[in-house]
């Protein structure tokens, strides 16, 4: 019977560790996962102003009390994503005004949406998350704590490219009804 390598002193022959080859020519290679790394320091002041001016004229909108994310269980199109999140609105919120963002998903194809609605009554932030969850997928509903919680959404998710938003305010939270007074 022969010997084992082991036993007879000689070690195994090494097997080559196997590793991708990230990149050859990184100077060449441009991620779209951080873009804002690319942007001139003067177009990234012109973002941060547009972010925040956005900000101002949401916040001025309406009295924003509850901040939604809302995902989709399937890889909604954004013209699905719309009119999931609408009718949603039209059947189970029926009364809040809203200002909602879709945005691409990051890992997946697909689309999911940011809003802030106000005028929600006594509704139950818990039995919100539910319908949606059951209907459509998971959701993050959280209280609007300040007006910078505000800007930060539109800073994040509003102003970003390839985004899509729309705003639905009720009679009295238009704006041509600010200064309207029946005589």
């Amino acid at each position: 019977m022969g010997l084992g390598l082991a036993e007879a002193g000689v070690s195994p022959p090494r097997q080559p560790i196997l590793v991708r080859e990230v990149c050859l020519h990184p100077e060449k290679v441009r991620s779209n996962m951080n873009a804002a790394r690319y942007i001139e320091p003067k177009d990234r002041i012109k973002a941060a102003e547009l972010a925040v001016t956005m900000g101002d004229w949401v916040h001025g909108l309406a009295p924003w009390q509850v901040i939604a994310h809302l995902t989709f269980a399937w890889e909604a199109s954004m013209w699905s994503a719309m009119r999931c999140y609408e009718k949603f609105m039209r059947s189970e919120m029926r009364g809040v005004s809203h200002f909602y963002a879709l945005e691409e998903n990051p890992g997946r194809d697909g689309f999911h949406a940011h809003a802030v609605w106000c005028d929600c009554q006594n509704r139950r932030r818990t039995e919100i998350w539910e319908k949606w969850f059951h209907r459509y997928g998971r959701a993050r509903i959280e209280p609007v704590n300040s007006r910078d919680d505000v800007s930060d959404y539109c800073a994040k998710y509003v102003c970003k490219e390839g985004a899509w938003w729309n705003v639905n305010l009720l009679n009295q939270r238009h704006p041509a009804f600010k200064d309207f007074k029946l005589e």
